[in-house]
């Protein structure tokens, strides 16, 4: 007797047909074995349950589609991993744009918090976008502020992408 199937959808993204539910006349069946045949929906499910397994739909578009006699428990377990780990690999591939922002009087050992800072950004692989922020009459000494790009890059040991300057702020990104 075929075990029901116990399958929830899971994100919408995958559902697994087993057993009963498979409505192919004919499919080619994957012994657990490694042998493969193509067979009638009607022996497929008697050779499934012969072995004390389910009769699983791995390709429905393949001409006949192609099933598989497994557990189908399992199957779903490992179709669950794979989703699992392929939205964690996604995730660490995504780079977040993170911004350090200081003016123009900034002291010494304070642009060394703001690069410590930065630094531990660039380890978890972001982009950082360091931003000089000028107030008042700063604004006509943006020379400075770079400078004061460059003191930052060479305390980070890094060298910009690119630097912009607008009104009142310059700003470069590291990667």
């Amino acid at each position: 007797m075929p075990k029901p199937n116990n399958y929830k959808k899971s994100n919408n993204k995958s559902f697994v047909l087993s057993n009963d539910q498979i409505r192919h006349p004919e499919v080619r069946v994957s012994f657990p074995d490694g042998e493969s045949r193509i067979l009638s929906l009607k022996d497929a499910m008697y050779e499934a349950t012969k072995e004390g397994l389910d009769l699983v739909l791995i390709a429905d578009n393949a001409t006949p589609p192609v099933c598989k006699i497994t557990d189908a428990s399992k199957h779903i377990y490992a179709i669950k991993q794979k989703e699992k780990l392929a939205k964690k690999k996604q995730r660490e591939s995504v780079t977040e744009l993170k911004e350090v922002r200081f003016g123009l009087n900034i002291d010494k050992h304070d642009l060394e918090t703001k690069a410590n800072m930065a630094r531990k950004f660039l380890d978890k692989n972001n982009k950082v976008t360091v931003t000089v922020v000028l107030k008042g009459r700063e604004r006509a000494r943006q020379d400075l502020a770079k400078v004061l790009l460059n003191t930052f890059a060479e305390i980070l040991e890094v060298e910009y992408d690119q630097v912009s300057t607008q009104n009142n702020r310059v700003s470069g990104i590291i990667k």
